[in-house]
């Protein structure tokens, strides 16, 4: 729950949210026109990103609480700040804190939350976890969009912060703690005793920052996650105009995004329960698939029908990729150096988020339609979901990542199998 709620609270950095309130803020700031602003907004993405690696290393050494506490009140100061803000230079320094602190760093913070504790039933906690935070980033949504309509913007904006204060305490007291470093990490099967001694701590069984980076099973998932990001930001933006040139109306367009709604969170559950059972690797190559079909498909819908069942596909896609994303990170390298690792992945997935609406417009001024760019993108989501049937999940609750003695110190012992 208070993981749910730490990602929910990222609404004011990420650009959904601020785009609840960009028409009422450049009326209200003079001297700053659309064109001004985006580029504050990618400038913002692209130096917040930076906070993830931080954020990481922090969480490893100091433990959840202090840096979730931290990064909450930071994140209120700095949507304080973007309420008061009377010029286009203190609008940029305060969005980019707020992108820093909240897209960013406690985005690191949420997924790092439940990493570190459900080490055991990661796909069940994930998939509670993604439908928690869907539900109330969209509740979020509507009661912000609410209040701006009645109060504008910088009052909504001072009422977000002041929330976000009050939500810091309370979210932190809420977090649960980190298992001690001597908790073994053990299989569900194997019996509670004297046996259990035996069995090798978290930090035997943990992968580091470098060996994970070393590994493919690190780049498919970051890499995998970080083109549904870009295809999620930049797809989405323009996907009004995009279903307008196969002449849709507007309608449909609103009503496919409740589609796809819908079917992501039926994903994330479905998501969580199949990453027990099956090779995560295998699920995240179906997904991509799917993904892949979803985006070859635009160009050839005809009728509402049509995309309202496209929605729904790209909506199972993208929950089942979102839980995958969410679970593997403990599954494959442990607990120890979790939030290192996830810094890094999320840092990824920020930059592509920023850079999709970037590449979809630019590849449809370049070839004057949308299909083209959608077709790259198709191919490289297929491209990938090959990659995925070929690449090794390890499990490091099996102790894939100890070094045994009789090997040389720089090579680990990882599984040549996946294990879901």
């Amino acid at each position: 729950m208070s993981a749910a709620l730490a990602m929910a609270a990222t609404l004011p950095a990420r650009t959904h949210g601020l785009g609840l309130i960009t028409t009422r803020l450049l009326d209200d700031l003079g001297g700053l026109d659309a064109t001004g602003l985006a580029r504050i907004n990618l400038l913002a993405t692209l130096l917040g990103s930076l906070c993830c690696l931080p954020c990481g290393w922090m969480i490893d050494r100091l433990g959840i609480r202090p840096i979730l506490l931290a990064v909450m009140l930071g994140l209120a100061a700095a949507v304080w700040g973007t309420s008061q803000a009377e010029a286009p230079w203190v609008l940029a320094a305060t969005i980019t804190l707020s992108r820093g602190l909240g897209q960013s760093m406690l985005s690191v913070v949420s997924i790092s939350m439940l990493g570190k504790w459900f080490t055991r039933h990661a796909g069940w906690a994930m998939g509670s976890y993604a439908v928690l935070m869907t539900v109330f980033m969209a509740g979020g949504t509507g009661l912000l969009a609410w209040r701006v309509s009645e109060v504008g913007w910088r009052a909504a904006w001072s009422d977000v912060a002041l929330g976000l204060l009050i939500m810091g305490p309370l979210t932190a007291l809420l977090a649960m703690r980190k298992p001690s470093p001597g908790v073994p990490m053990r299989r569900e099967s194997e019996p509670a005793g004297p046996a259990r001694d035996a069995t090798p701590s978290d930090s035997e069984i943990s992968a580091g920052l470098a060996a994970a980076l070393r590994s493919g099973c690190f780049w498919l998932f970051a890499l995998g996650v970080s083109l549904f990001g870009l295809v999620s930001s930049g797809v989405s933006l323009f996907q009004q105009m995009i279903l307008a040139e196969r002449g849709l109306p507007e309608l449909v367009y609103h009503r496919a995004l409740i589609v796809g709604l819908l079917c992501g969170l039926v994903a994330n559950l479905a998501g969580g329960w199949l990453s027990r059972r099956y090779s995560m690797s295998h699920l995240l190559a179906l997904a991509l698939a799917v993904l892949a079909g979803s985006l070859a498909a635009l160009p050839l819908l005809r009728t509402a029908w049509q995309a309202y069942l496209q929605a729904a596909v790209g909506g199972l896609a993208g929950g089942m990729i979102t839980v995958l994303f969410f679970a593997v990170w403990v599954h494959a390298y442990g607990p120890r150096h979790l939030g290192r690792i996830q810094g890094v992945a999320q840092m990824m997935t920020v930059l592509a988020s920023a850079a999709g609406p970037l590449v979809v417009a630019s590849g449809q001024d370049y070839f004057g339609s949308f299909f083209p760019v959608l077709g790259g993108l198709a191919a490289l989501a297929a491209g990938l979901a090959i990659a995925a049937m070929t690449v090794a999940v390890p499990h490091a609750a099996r102790g894939d990542w100890i070094v045994r003695p009789a090997e040389q110190p720089a090579r680990l012992t990882v599984s040549q199998e996946s294990a879901g």
